[in-house]
Order: structure tokens, then C-alpha cells, then sequence
């Protein structure tokens, strides 16, 4: 069986059999991924196949009437296709099943064509023209798209392939099916290359300044303290974009009003709208003097806007012992989120702030620095609607938080919690930002990089000014980003030597934190196996075992592996919730990852029948207690035989 390629969750692209049992959708699943992506946004849908004739072809419809109904022709995609090309996925669907899609399209209805890819949890849609087919009803009709463009889908979210003869296919993820189904016809055509290059998701200088502005506009408070009802500010705001074709001749060169942001510019043309003859009626028409009263707040947004732009401030000063750049990393339980958050206590005390994200295998660099992703707004008929922005991810958000308080005369610390760092591809989610961590003896990033056209919007909305004042960008000398890790989890991914250099590792031994726990006892066991057992000893007790098998130190077990606040302020631990705790963390870290392969050998005390069962080995545990362990553990609790207290 030969090999194809094969686009991962994270974008990165393998090769590998095919096994259609695994690696092909049936149209259960295919309903199934129609239904998650029609239902996101809050929509109440209802997804079915049309009919037992046309079981690839579904129809969407909605509780609100006004969506309209929507019929999907789609498949599941396979691998293979053209004659020695294994870089595509195709689908092959029957003549008629196409056509029948088409018809509703002629009849006025949406209509489309998908395939639907999914791999490591991750879905893609996949969409091309729908176009009538002249085969015979039966006829398979495939439907290629490269690996490459499916990859890219993956890690970006929209992308197109050039199909030629000025035709694109689209692969999407499923955040973008609203986008993709409201301009399929417009999105298949030639007229868009600039997104097929996936360089300007929107129009630049018009819809950065109107959407800075109505992001303003909604925070603005009227002088008895309240906002702008949102009618009010739909209305203000299409009256200012009607200004591009009702007074073209007043703004002279430019297309809209929101592409000026000079002040002495805007105020000329703003003379210039008032005194052309339809200015009144116009002013009139468009609702209580909405245009006049538009123009009056665009300009107080400018001049706010030109008061606010400086100088980006990337050192100021800022004194700290703690590193910029930080992992903690240790064995499972010795305290490392723990004493994170109790040094970020430290850090904050006078001020700033901090956000955290836990990594995970799916996480990438959308979700870390930000991407586009379509948001609910109020179209200008005051209706809900999509629309897609720039959305930051944590590290954009605390990159703003740390730039906009540098400008103050007293900075302060803005810190990025990172758990679990090596859960997710770190050179993936952190990509150009990892040249950002080489920080200089001020702290400041050595290297700057070129930020992207949507980081540079999105920061001249956020900062002020134009985009291109932020062409190169640091991070500054009052944000931090501090993380944890534990290479010894199952299905990390490994850091290589470069990234690590950048960071400042802080070890946690094994028992540096076991104060907190000397002296906590419980009474395990029955019978004649009935003990007082210090859970700090049975610890160490089980580590020293685990260490003639030669296991790691970072597969030992911290004195918090069970949790402090599973752990009482007095000295005995209630017996009951310990055997829960210890039955379902303990033995189950050691029977599943720690002593794995030496299983028999660890759990010695237990019958010959039950050391390879976990359910056995937590049964005898209720009985047993300590002695379901080897002698090398349960010999150094022979003489703890509690007190005769009834039992």
C-alpha cells in the first residue's frame, strides 16, 4: 500500500498509509461535523440528508426563518486521486447528488460543494465551485485539493488554491463556514488573490479606522454617564459611510471618510460636505441629524486618537530580580503552579497584572498571538450579524497590557502564566515571537521582528497611531513570561536546545516543598495489615523503590502529588477520602506511567493473580493497605501498628 501525505491538527504535514477504516469519514460523521460547524454562534439548527436517494446531500435549516435553508452536497475526503499524486485529497460524489445541490442554487437558494478532512481532532472543511455535471446520474465526479493547502487551513483558519482559469478551491476551519457560505460564489473567483495569498483578510485603511472608531464609540459615555444605544451608533456610523458616494466631491481623492485620520484634512472636508447643497435634506433623512452629529464624533475620536499616539516605549526602567523569561520544571507534585503562584503574588504586590493559558497538543500560534475569527456584531439595520476580526490570544493581549502602561510614569509588571508548556509544539505556537525572548541587559528584546499587516492594525488600534509605526516590534522590559513543565508526562513534545537557551529554568527537587506534609498520617489497612502510615514516608518509600528500577527522578512523586487541600491541618488524614485519592492518583500513576514495566515487581504484596490488574490491586488495597507493595516498601512500616482502638 503506498504512502500519502497527510496534514496534522498542528499544520505540519506526514507521510503515511492509508486505513479506511480510520482514515475515511462515513456520513454519520460528516452530518455530525455539518452539525458542529451550523451550530456554532449560538444558532439552533437541524441537519439531515435530503433523502435515502441522496444520502450525500443535506439540507440546513434554522429556528430563525430568516437564515434561510441551506443544502450541503458533501463527503468525506480520501486520499490518492490523479494518477501518481499522493500530496491531494479528493472526494468522489455521484452526478446526481452534485446536480441536485445546483438546482437549489438555481432556484435562489444556498447552495454548496464540501469535503470534510479531519485528523487529530482537527476538522477542515474543504469547498469548491458547484458547478451542474453533464456525466450520467451515477457517474463519480472527483474534487482534488493539495495537502499543502489543507495544512495551511490548519494553522491560518481560510486559505485558497489557485485551481487555475482564474478559480480557487477554499479549505477552511470550521470557524469560517458562515463566512465561507454568505461568499462562496465571491471566494471561488478571480477577484481575490489577495486572500488566496492570505495577506489582507480586510480592506486596509477604511475598515482599521472605522473599526477603531467603533470600538470607541461603543465605550463612549454621554454626559448623564450612559452609552450610545446601539441604534444610535448603527445609525451615526452608516451615515459617515454613505459619505464616499453621496459627497465623493468633498473628500476629494478618498473613498471613505474613515480613510482620513489627518485632523486639518477632515475638518476641510468636513466644510466641504456641509455647504453642498444636499447636505441638509441629506442630514435630515438620514435621521435626527445623524451625519452632522457622526462627523462632530469622528472628529473628537481623531483628535483623542492624535493626543494618545507616542513613542512606543519598549525600556522603562523597570527593576526586578525575578527572570523575564521563566520555566519551573520538576517531578509530578513537587509544587510548581504552587509556588508560581505564590512568586507571581510577589511579583504583583504594588501592582500590574497577569494572565494564564494551559498548553495543550492542539494549541497553536492563532490561539497564542492572535488570528481573525468571526465575532457577532449588529449590522447597520440594527440585526444580528458576523463579521471577522483580529482576536488576540493571551500573549498579544498582555504584549498591549505591558506597551500601553510603559507609557506611564510609574510601569509596572504584566505577566503570561504558562502551564504546561511542553504539552503543546512550542516552536509552532510561539513561531516568529520565539526571536522576541533574547533579551538584552535591559530586558528588552534584543532582536526585533516584522509584525504582521493584522498585528500591525490591531496594535495602531489598540496604541494609537498608524500601523506602520509598529513595523518592528520588542517586547518591553515590564512583561514577563513565566511557565511550567514536566518532561516526564505521556505525550509531551520536546523542546529543542535553541528555545531552551532563551529561558530561565528553576528545578524543583523532589522533596524541596515536604515540610508541608511531614507528619500527616492515616490508618490503612485491616486486620492484621492495619497500619498508621505517614503519607511523606509511604512517598519516599515508593521513590526509593522506583529508583532501583532505574526510573527517572522527574517520574518520581513530589510531596504534593496528592493535593494540599486533599490533606487536613491536623496530623490525621481522614482514611476514607486518602484510600479514594490514593486508589485513583497514586496507584493509577504508578500501575499506568512510573512502574509500568515493573508492575509484578512493585506490587509484590498482592496476589499472584492481581498485580497486573489495576481493579485487583485497588481491591487488596482496602485490605492490605501498605502491603500490596513489595517488601522494600511495606517493611518499613512494620512496627507502625496502631493503637488497639476497637477494631
Amino acid at each position: 500500500m503506498p504512502e500519502y501525505k497527510w496534514a496534522l491538527g498542528n499544520g505540519d504535514i506526514v507521510s503515511a498509509d492509508y486505513n479506511r477504516t480510520d482514515d475515511s469519514l462515513s456520513n454519520e460523521q460528516v452530518l455530525a461535523e455539518l452539525q458542529s460547524a451550523f451550530q456554532q454562534f449560538g444558532h439552533s439548527v437541524h441537519c439531515e440528508p435530503v433523502s435515502d436517494q441522496l444520502p450525500e446531500v443535506y439540507t440546513i435549516t434554522f429556528d430563525d426563518a430568516t437564515l434561510g435553508r441551506i443544502t450541503v452536497c458533501a463527503k468525506g475526503t480520501t486520499p490518492g486521486g490523479r494518477s501518481n499524486l499522493n500530496d491531494e485529497q479528493r472526494t468522489q460524489q455521484k452526478s446526481k447528488y452534485i446536480n441536485y445541490a445546483h438546482s437549489r442554487l438555481q432556484a435562489g437558494e444556498s447552495a454548496v460543494q464540501l469535503g470534510v478532512y479531519r485528523r487529530d481532532g482537527q476538522t477542515v472543511f474543504c469547498a469548491w465551485k458547484l458547478k451542474q455535471s453533464s456525466a450520467g446520474a451515477e457517474t463519480p465526479i472527483s474534487k482534488q485539493i493539495k495537502i499543502t493547502t489543507i495544512a495551511q487551513a490548519m494553522k491560518e483558519g481560510f486559505v485558497q488554491q489557485d485551481k487555475g482559469s482564474g478559480e480557487y478551491a477554499c479549505a477552511f476551519r470550521k470557524e469560517f463556514m458562515y463566512f465561507y457560505i454568505r461568499n462562496a460564489e465571491w471566494l471561488h473567483g478571480s477577484l481575490v488573490t489577495e486572500l488566496a495569498d492570505h495577506n489582507n483578510p480586510l480592506p486596509d485603511s477604511p475598515v482599521d479606522n472605522e473599526t477603531a472608531f467603533r470600538v470607541w464609540f461603543t465605550e463612549l459615555e454621554k454626559d448623564n454617564g450612559e452609552h450610545y444605544s446601539e441604534n444610535t451608533q448603527n445609525q451615526y456610523i452608516s451615515a459617515l459611510k454613505a459619505v464616499g458616494l453621496t459627497f465623493a466631491d468633498a473628500i476629494g481623492s478618498f473613498s471613505s471618510i474613515f480613510e482620513i485620520d489627518d485632523i486639518g484634512t477632515f475638518e476641510r472636508a468636513v466644510s466641504a460636505i456641509k455647504t453642498d447643497a444636499g447636505f441638509e435634506e441629506f442630514n435630515r433623512n438620514r435621521g435626527n441629524g445623524s451625519l452632522s452629529a457622526g462627523l462632530d464624533l469622528y472628529k473628537r475620536f481623531l483628535i483623542e486618537r492624535t493626543e494618545q499616539v507616542q513613542n512606543v516605549c519598549y525600556s522603562t526602567g523597570y527593576q526586578s530580580d525575578y527572570p523575564r523569561n521563566r520555566i519551573l520544571f520538576g517531578a509530578p507534585g513537587t509544587g510548581k503552579s504552587f509556588t508560581l503562584n505564590h512568586e507571581k503574588d510577589l511579583l504583583l504586590v504594588d501592582g500590574g497584572e497577569y494572565e494564564r493559558v494551559t498548553f495543550h497538543p492542539d494549541y497553536s500560534y492563532a490561539n497564542f498571538v492572535g488570528t481573525y475569527k468571526p465575532v457577532p456584531c449588529k449590522d447597520s439595520d440594527g440585526k444580528d450579524a458576523i463579521t471577522y476580526s483580529y482576536v488576540p490570544g493571551p500573549f498579544m493581549r498582555t504584549y498591549v497590557k505591558a506597551l500601553q502602561n510603559s507609557r506611564t510614569d510609574a510601569p509596572k509588571p504584566f505577566l503570561l502564566v504558562i502551564e504546561e508548556i511542553n504539552r503543546a509544539n512550542v516552536a509552532a505556537v510561539f513561531g516568529d515571537v520565539f526571536q522576541l525572548l533574547d533579551r538584552g541587559d535591559d530586558e528588552v528584546s534584543e532582536y526585533p521582528i516584522q509584525a504582521s499587516e493584522d498585528i500591525k492594525k490591531y496594535l495602531a488600534g489598540e496604541l494609537g497611531g498608524n500601523p506602520d509605526d509598529y513595523a518592528e516590534i520588542r517586547i518591553p522590559d515590564n512583561m514577563f513570561i513565566w511557565a511550567t513543565m514536566n518532561s516526564a508526562d505521556q505525550g509531551v513534545f520536546p523542546m529543542d536546545t535553541a528555545f531552551k537557551r532563551r529561558w530561565d529554568f528553576t528545578y524543583l527537587g523532589i522533596d524541596d516543598s515536604e515540610a508541608g506534609i511531614v507528619g500527616k498520617k492515616v490508618i490503612l489497612g485491616q486486620g492484621d495489615y492495619r497500619r498508621v502510615v505517614e503519607w511523606n514516608a509511604l512517598r519516599k518509600a515508593i521513590n526509593n523503590e522506583l529508583l532501583t528500577y532505574k526510573v527517572n527522578e522527574d517520574k518520581l512523586m513530589g510531596p504534593y502529588f496528592i493535593s494540599k487541600k486533599n490533606l487536613p491541618e491536623g496530623e490525621m488524614i481522614d482514611p476514607a477520602v486518602f484510600t479514594r485519592i490514593f486508589k485513583n492518583k497514586v496507584i493509577m500513576y504508578l500501575f499506568d506511567d512510573a512502574a509500568k514495566q515493573k508492575r509484578i515487581t512493585l506490587f509484590g504484596g498482592c496476589d499472584e493473580k492481581a498485580k497486573n490488574q489495576y481493579s485487583k490491586i485497588c481491591r487488596e488495597f482496602d485490605t492490605k493497605g501498605v502491603y500490596i507493595f513489595c517488601e522494600g516498601i511495606s517493611s518499613q512500616f512494620i512496627d507502625n501498628a496502631p493503637e488497639d482502638d476497637g477494631e
